[in-house]
Order: structure tokens, then sequence, then C-alpha cells
């Protein structure tokens, strides 16, 4: 998953920093209605999305994480969660992050570009990429699945 810098400064921009410059980030030993204190974050508002953006999409570990945004676990641990809360908050409000279910003259026309990939797809109005559909299968199930293992070992 990738992300340009268009749609980081979208999601910035329409309610991810004014929600980490406004909102305290929830600890069980303060207030959760006292005022935040920017100055002590270790984070302004586009590094912790770039934390949270890097957490979901790229699957390094924690303390990678730590590494690259120079902070201790426990502040890391904390900025995830809240920043994940955050961006779920923000993400709500954008209509071009809502998923939804295609209306009938929208749904035709991408059934139609399916079909014309995948003839046998009739009834999708979506697919994925490096999608691998059987186009001839043998009689012989045991002999199939011979084939489809050599197949495997040969992708790895």
């Amino acid at each position: 998953m990738g992300l340009n810098c268009t749609t980081f400064d979208l999601i910035l921009e329409n309610g991810f920093s004014v929600a980490w410059n406004t909102t305290p980030i929830p600890r069980s030993d303060t207030s959760s209605h006292g005022q935040p204190h920017l100055g002590a974050r270790s984070l302004d508002a586009a590094g912790a999305l770039g934390l949270v953006l890097h957490y979901l999409a790229s699957g390094i570990h924690e303390t990678s994480l730590q590494q690259i945004f120079a902070i201790i676990p426990t502040t890391a641990t904390r900025y995830i969660h809240f920043g994940l809360c955050l961006l779920l908050r923000t993400l709500r409000t954008l209509p071009d992050a809502a998923i939804s279910w295609p209306k009938d003259e929208e749904f035709a026309e991408y059934e139609q570009l399916i079909i014309a990939r995948h003839d046998r797809l009739a009834g999708a109005f979506s697919s994925m990429d490096g999608l691998k559909l059987p186009v001839q299968v043998l009689e012989d199930m045991e002999i199939e699945n011979a084939v489809e293992a050599q197949q495997k070992q040969g992708a790895n």
C-alpha cells in the first residue's frame, strides 16, 4: 500500500492535524479533560500520521518504527493507538474515503470492464491485482494437485 503526498496532506489538513493538536493523548495517570501539551509531544501531527501509516503499511516491527521516528517504546505504542483512532475519525469525515457499493448504472459499467477481462465473472464489479483464475482443470485431481504444487514452488 502506498500513499502519495497529496493524499497525505489531504488527511492531515482535513481533520487529523486539528485532532492531534487539540485532543489530549489518553493516559491512565492524567485527566482526559486537560489541555494537550504540544511542546511535550515527540512528534507533530505530520510525524504522527507518518508513524501510523508506516505502522499500517510497512509490516516492519514496532522497534524499527521507534528507531525511525526516534521515540521510546511506550511513546510509540501510545502514539500508534491514539493516531489510529484519530485516523479513523478523520477518514470517516472524508467522502472520498468512504467504501460504498456501486449503484445500478455504475455497477453495470464496472461489470462490463470485468467481463471484458474475465468473461466468466458475470455479476462482479471489482477484482484484485494479481487475480489468478483457473483456465484449465485436468480430469485427474492427483495430477492437477501436483502441477499446482509445482507452480507454487516455482513462484517462491
